[in-house]
Order: structure tokens, then sequence, then C-alpha cells
């Protein structure tokens, strides 16, 4: 026999999670956008792969940005 749980558990479990559900999608999209940009400014400069690396660093920058903040949430 299958238990019967609350719908309110599911809501409220859903709620809790909700800071955590678009972490992972945010966090790539952060440093692709950021490589993105580095790649784009070695190709109009002729610097490759300088401006690349750089964009991947602030990428990851911004991503561990995110991560602390989110930490930092009540």
């Amino acid at each position: 026999m299958a238990s019967q749980q609350d719908p309110r558990d599911w809501t409220r479990a859903l709620r809790e999670a909700a800071p955590l559900l678009g972490l992972g999608t945010s966090l790539a999209v952060t440093v692709a956008l950021a490589l993105a940009a580095g790649y784009w400014v070695d190709g109009r400069l002729g610097t490759k792969p300088l401006f690349f690396l750089v964009g991947a660093a602030f990428g990851v920058a911004g991503a561990l940005l995110q991560i602390y903040k989110l930490g930092r949430r009540p």
C-alpha cells in the first residue's frame, strides 16, 4: 500500500530547492559568455589565446562569486 504524502511537503521542498535548481545553468552560462567574449576579442586583435584565457579566468571568478553569494544567503 502506497503512503499518501501531503502535497504541501512537495511544495515546500521545491521552494527550498529553488535557488539551487538553476545554479548549474547559471554557472555554465557565466563561463561560456566570458569564454566567448575572450574568443571574440582574440579574433579581432589577433592575440590568440591571450584573451580567451583571460575570459576563462573571469568566467570562473564570476561563477565562484555566484556560489559565494548563494552560500551567504540566510
